[in-house]
């Protein structure tokens, strides 16, 4: 497959316009929790119940809720698709099955079936109902097989293994019923040639979809116990995987799901960062051959995800947006005469661009460790563009108008810049928990030597650690506004007063929360910094400093 065909778009071939689910919940269960059993180690307890159901509606009530909700969000009122969900919807006496599917079918216009079981759950009667049904409308059965692999299949306690797949897939076929493949990327100790394997052997059986989504890690249910050998993938990893997955089968499948989603509140890992739309955008993206670190962002502006650090240059709520909001707007540099600006991270220099546009006069030193970073940053802007030239002066002549870059490591440049010369200082780096040589209590001591007394220091992050630096070398700590998450970022300046809520300041200043990173040479690694702030807590703790102030009571 070259390019993924979407169930949305095969909808719109067939019917001439999209077609929406109508979720229903039959009160059935499954073969792995029968008789008292706890069902696969990923399987939530609702069974993967959509959540507009988890009242029990009777099935006249769940259709009107799924036809209530289709209206609601899309003015749309029918014709639907009768989606059979959650848990085994084939486990169950077959005349039982044939009153539900019955009932259901009756409630609304319905042009499309989609029955979820598994492949062990399809005995004959069962397939003569199923026959009947798809002589009435299109039907599909979603097949529930995971991996093709065996030992996983013991290990994730499926109850099957994947000869049942071929069977049911061969039976179903044979009755001229399509069939869609479900699959889950990341199962615990499966790899990139296990997704390979699975995806083969599925393309050599008469499957015409599949639903592909990645593991996750949900409360109340085995996997969240930490028993079983499982590092969630994130969006890039999994995004790789998909990619290579979906390459290995026939053009002509369509991919009814590229992702799954939850409550997330129940959901343990992995925590992605890209929304739905995104995530599709980007793997469609890579697909067609597209850069797989290019990641577009909320407001437009694309950013990169940097696989060393695990994390984006930018929030994906945007990035240029966040670097006027995080950066220019709460440093003021609107209003200041000639102001000089310290930049630690040009990344992709966004916030020297914001600073600019803010103040044409500032001057700009900017910082940057790895030059690679500045080669595949100029590959996101258009050539007309401030990014772009700025990018292209630096890389060649290391300045471009009134920026300077200089590069390698900023705790050495940091050191021999001027007393007092800076009235702005950006600090940009990976957040301090996989970067920290970069927010340790040594490195902003230098920077409060660099910064005028009446300067200031912007930050998006508010990590205890790093506003326990700034407290206790004297500085004042005010809030910014928050921007792409929930809490905002951070200013510290030589004058003022600190106007953090008392519990934070308890919080940071009271417990081991706020123990700052620590470098006192400048120079060392980051695991070892890592490791310095753990023996700091542990010792503070044995004197009997608590982890986290709770207050008098």
């Amino acid at each position: 497959m070259n390019k993924i065909n979407f169930f949305s778009e095969y909808l719109t071939r067939q019917y001439g316009s999209e077609l929406y689910r109508i979720a229903i919940d039959l009160p059935v269960s499954c073969p792995n929790r029968a008789n008292g059993g706890h069902g696969c180690i990923y399987c939530a307890e609702d069974g993967n119940r959509a959540r507009h159901l988890r009242h029990h509606f009777s099935l006249p009530e769940q259709v009107e809720a799924g036809r209530e909700y289709i209206r609601r969000r899309y003015g749309n009122d029918g014709p639907y698709i009768a989606y059979f969900q959650s848990y085994t919807n084939t486990f169950a006496p077959v005349e039982q099955l044939r009153a539900w599917y019955e009932e259901v079918l009756a409630l609304a216009e319905f042009k499309m079936i989609i029955v979820a079981t598994r492949p062990d759950c399809l005995p004959d009667d069962v397939l003569d109902l199923l026959s009947e049904l798809n002589k009435r409308c299109e039907l599909w059965v979603e097949l529930g097989v995971q991996t093709s692999n065996d030992a996983t299949l013991k290990l994730i306690n499926r109850g099957h293994d994947f000869a049942a797949v071929r069977d049911a897939a061969l039976r179903l076929a044979a009755r001229d019923i399509r069939i869609a493949a479900h699959v889950i990327l990341g199962l615990p100790g499966e790899g990139p040639d296990d997704y390979r394997q699975t995806a083969d052997d599925l393309a050599a059986l008469p499957f015409q979809a599949v639903k592909l989504h990645q593991l996750m890690v949900l409360r109340k249910t085995p996997l969240a116990s930490g028993a079983y050998p499982v590092q969630p993938l994130n969006e890039y990893e999994y995004a790789a995987a998909a990619v290579d997955f979906l390459h290995r089968l026939p053009e002509y499948w369509i991919v009814m799901r590229l992702m799954a989603d939850a409550d997330p509140e129940t959901v343990i890992a992995p925590k992605w960062w890209m929304k739905k739309g995104q995530f599709i955008e980007y793997i469609t993206g890579l697909m067609a051959g597209g850069d797989a670190m290019r990641v577009p962002t909320a407001d437009g502006s694309p950013t990169l995800y940097h696989p060393g650090y695990r994390q984006h240059f930018h929030s994906v709520a945007g990035a240029r947006t966040e670097a006027r909001e995080k950066f220019a707007v709460p440093s003021s540099l609107a209003g200041l005469d000639r102001p000089r600006l310290l930049d630690i991270g040009f990344g992709l220099g966004y916030n020297a661009a914001a600073a600019l546009e803010a103040n044409p006069d500032t001057e700009i030193i900017t910082l940057e460790n790895d030059p690679r970073t500045l080669t595949a940053a100029r590959t996101l802007f258009a050539p007309d563009t401030l990014q772009h030239r700025m990018i292209a002066g630096l890389e060649e002549h290391g300045q471009w108008q009134n920026v300077r870059l200089i590069k390698g490591d900023a705790r050495e440049a940091v050191q021999k810049l001027p007393e007092q010369y800076f009235d702005v200082v950006f600090m940009d780096g990976f957040s301090p928990d996989v970067n920290p040589e970069l927010w340790t209590y040594d490195f902003i001591r230098q920077l409060r030597r660099i910064l005028k007394t009446d300067g200031v220091i912007v930050t998006y992050s508010s990590a205890y650690p790093l506003r326990g630096a700034f407290l206790r070398l004297g500085f004042s700590v005010q809030e910014t506004a928050a921007f792409g998450r929930k809490r905002g970022g951070t200013a510290a300046r030589l004058r003022g007063d600190t106007t953090l809520p008392e519990k934070e300041l308890n919080i940071i200043l009271k417990s081991t929360a706020g123990v700052p990173y620590r470098d006192p040479g400048l120079n060392r690694p980051p695991e070892q910094i890592r490791q310095l702030r753990e023996r700091l807590v542990k010792k503070l703790r044995a004197r009997g400093v608590p982890k986290w102030y709770k207050g008098d009571s």
